[in-house]
Parts: C-alpha cells; sequence; structure tokens
C-alpha cells in the first residue's frame, strides 16, 4: 500500500508538469522522480515477501523483511537469540534509510516552490523566441486553450513577434490597442474585438498549479512517512514478542532435554533405564 500511494503520488505529479515540461526546469522533477523508484522499489520487496510467503521460502521473506519490517515470518526456530538481535537491527536501520528518503522527498517538493515563477517566466519568455518550432507552439496553444490564458503577463506580448509569426491582428475598443496574438488566445473562433481575448497571463496560472502540485508531493511523502513511522514501530514491538515467545520455547526444550539427560546419567551404564515419555507443550505444538 505505502509502495503503491508513492506511486500514485509521483505519477500523477509528474504527468501534471509534463504538460508544462516547455517551461519547466529538469530539476523540478526530481522529486517526483524519487517518490516513483522509492515507490517501485517497495512494490517489489512487497511482492517477494508475499511469493516467500507462499512458496515457504526463508530467503524470499528474509529479503522482504530487510525493508518491510515482516518480522513475523522471518524468525526460523533455529536461529540463535543473539543473531535475532542483529537481524532486527539490520532490519530497522534498512526501513530508516527509506524514511529517511521519503522525507528528503517531502523536504525537496517543499523547496522547490521557493524559485518556481521565475524560472517559469524565464523560460516562458525564452520559448516565445521559438514559436515557429512544432512541439513549442503545440504546448503553447494547449496551454493558452486549456488554462484560458494568452501570453506570459498577458495577450500584449506577443505584439512584438507579430512580423516574424503568422498572429491574428486584433484592435482594441479603443481603437488604438492593437493586439497580435494566436489563435488559442481566443475564447471563440471569431476573434474580432477585444472581449473575444483571454487577458489574463499564462504564467500566474502554471505558477499555481505546479506549486499545488509540489505541495501535495510533498505532503502527500510526509504521511506516507508517517504510517511508515507506525508500521515500523508496531512491527518492531511485534517482532520483540516473537523472539521473547521463542526463546521461551528454546529454554523449556534445552531444560527438558538437561532433566532427560541427567536421568540417564543417575541410571549408569549397566542399568535398565526405563523410558521417557516426552509429551511437547502447547506452545511446541
Amino acid at each position: 500500500m505505502v509502495g503503491f500511494l508513492l506511486i500514485s503520488i509521483g505519477s500523477t505529479v509528474k504527468a501534471i508538469y509534463s504538460d508544462f515540461e516547455e517551461f519547466m526546469a529538469d530539476h523540478y522533477y526530481s522529486a517526483s522522480n524519487l517518490a516513483i523508484a522509492i515507490g517501485i522499489s517497495y512494490f517489489f520487496v512487497a511482492l517477494f515477501g508475499c511469493i516467500g510467503a507462499i512458496k515457504e521460502s526463508v530467503c524470499l521473506v528474509n529479503t522482504c523483511a530487510m525493508a518491510n519490517n515482516n518480522n513475523s515470518h522471518s524468525f526460523p526456530a533455529q536461529i540463535p537469540e543473539r543473531d535475532l538481535r542483529g537481524y532486527s537491527s539490520d532490519t530497522l536501520f534498512s526501513l530508516l534509510c527509506i524514511l529517511v528518503l521519503e522525507i528528503s522527498v517531502s523536504i525537496a517538493a517543499y523547496v522547490m516552490r521557493g524559485n518556481v515563477e521565475e524560472t517559469i517566466e524565464r523560460n516562458m519568455r525564452q520559448s516565445m523566441n521559438e514559436y515557429n518550432n512544432i512541439y513549442t507552439q503545440y504546448t503553447w496553444n494547449a496551454t493558452q486553450y486549456n488554462l484560458r490564458c494568452c501570453g506570459v503577463d498577458g495577450p500584449t506580448d506577443w505584439n512584438e513577434f507579430a512580423e516574424e509569426y503568422n498572429l491574428t491582428f486584433v484592435l482594441g475598443n479603443d481603437n488604438e490597442t492593437e493586439y497580435y496574438i494566436p489563435e488559442t488566445c481566443c475564447t471563440n473562433e471569431n476573434c474580432e474585438s477585444e472581449e473575444n481575448i483571454y487577458q489574463f497571463g499564462c504564467v500566474n496560472r502554471i505558477t499555481y498549479i505546479v506549486s499545488e502540485c509540489a505541495l501535495l508531493l510533498a505532503v502527500g511523502a510526509l504521511c506516507v512517512s508517517f504510517i511508515q513511522l507506525l508500521g515500523v514501530t508496531f512491527s518492531h514491538l511485534l517482532a520483540r514478542s516473537i523472539r521473547r515467545l521463542k526463546t521461551q520455547i528454546v529454554v523449556a526444550r534445552m531444560e527438558r532435554r538437561q532433566h532427560i539427560y541427567e536421568q540417564l546419567a543417575k541410571s549408569g551404564n549397566n542399568e535398565k533405564v526405563a523410558p521417557v515419555l516426552y509429551t511437547p507443550t502447547s506452545s511446541e505444538a
């Protein structure tokens, strides 16, 4: 479940960012990519645990336990108590490493919100100079159409490219203001007046979307970390109970064996030894 949540959050944020890839910096994808990578790793670890439980494979179950703390399936009776302590420490250390990575995702996503607007505005103005490029043109048209905006700060941003690109001319209501805009800046196909032009720039709307997605990723990773921390705590307590129970069983078995050996020693080598009846306890059964 933890892995699925991380993959879902990371994939959703990355898909939204990809719509504005032309205006985004590469490092904006690092937090979502890391969340997806952690989620995939968790998924395969859980898969190993399920297969190991079904096949009763100690190796696979132990592999799962190293990252998922599945101690209830990971302590064969023949492992000494001192080995169990070291094993639990390694398991807990692995869990803490993953928790640190998840918290790092949360911090990186939150810090990224600081300079989003400046970076996006700079990239948007730079991409306006490459509007003849098919991919850039598609990104701009899709952004303006879907977000109902025009230009970076407003429709007049396109005026400086009036001679360079094939833009639509619209005369303002004051008969003085001129607009040279792409068709996607118009509210309808008949872009004949200023009322038919989107007056809001796209930079503020893109910044809002990117910032909210980063906040979603930060909060989501933090919540997943909290859930996992609870799981680590309860699993560790369960592991201690299991170790204590297994230790009691081993000690009781050794005491019974010692008692049998003492009876045999007292009887002597030449005497006829009465058979010793061994009855397993309910805990051993």
